[in-house]
């Protein structure tokens, strides 16, 4: 395959999206994680090649509103990655959004793990080793090489990965597209999406039903009935009802607090 050259423009835009991208610890929140951030970063592309008000509005609303959490420097990647898929349905329309969205929840998990495990728990124990030797006698170029090769080197390796992300993102999409192989890659995107957020539920939405009546002499416990039937099914009912009623437009704030009162509640009266 040839090697993808990047015109003025859109090394333009992939600075844009750099600097919008490193916000992403900043304004990150409990609703939406990283997804602020994203439409920062991706929002020059939706502006240059959407052409309508109301395409840039729903490709706005989207990013701004999806769920991202990932490591900070394999974010870059991820919006390389959607940054091209943008460009690719704003200028030829053989994407749907749902597919972009799949793409979101299917590989901020994985990069999550990659660059946790690599950054956090390899390269930083490597870097901060050497500069302890260094600072062993008072040397100051002991935080200088920490801050040289593991903030800044950072910051690098993530407007590399962010590049790298653009030029493969559009290489993959262009020839899946030729190859019809488009709606096998929704299908599978959605498909990855369902799982990852059946993962999320499973393991941040905790339901647990103390109530326990007593019925001809013998204990029986609610919670292990229903374990029974099928494990954290009270989780995804939470789940479901709490995204039915955002859909509906209620509040996310007001929603927690109300959450918070019921199990209030709840637990006074010994249900939960």
């Amino acid at each position: 395959m040839a090697k993808m050259e990047l015109s003025v423009q859109e090394k333009h835009l992939l600075h844009q999206a750099y600097w919008g991208s490193l916000s992403c610890m900043r304004v990150t929140g409990n609703v939406t994680g990283q997804g602020k951030s994203m439409l920062l970063a991706v929002n020059p592309f939706i502006q240059k090649y959407y052409k309508t008000e109301e395409e840039k509005r729903e490709a706005v609303v989207r990013n701004a509103s999806e769920f991202v959490n990932t490591h900070q420097t394999m974010f870059g990647l991820l919006v390389g990655i959607v940054c091209a898929m943008e460009k690719e349905r704003a200028e030829k329309g053989n994407l749907d959004a749902s597919s972009i969205t799949g793409l979101k929840a299917s590989l901020m998990g994985p990069l999550a793990g990659i660059g946790d495990s690599f950054f956090f728990n390899c390269y930083r124990l490597i870097v901060a080793s050497v500069a302890i030797g260094l600072s062993a006698n008072g040397n100051l170029l002991g935080p200088l090489f920490f801050f040289l090769f593991y903030g800044v080197g950072l910051l690098l390796i993530k407007y590399v990965l962010l590049v790298q992300g653009y030029k493969n993102g559009i290489a993959l999409v262009d020839k899946a597209s030729e190859q019809g192989l488009i709606p096998l890659l929704m299908d599978a995107c959605g498909a990855m999406g369902a799982l990852m957020i059946g993962a999320l539920v499973a393991s941040n939405v905790k339901v647990t039903i103390a109530l326990a009546p007593v019925i001809n002499g013998a204990e029986i416990s609610i919670q292990n009935v229903l374990d029974t039937v099928m494990p954290g099914l009270m989780s995804l009912v939470v789940f479901f009802v709490c995204m039915k009623l955002v859909r509906k437009g209620v509040s996310p704030v007001k929603l927690i607090f109300s959450i918070m009162g019921i199990c209030l509640v709840l637990a006074f009266l010994g249900v939960f």
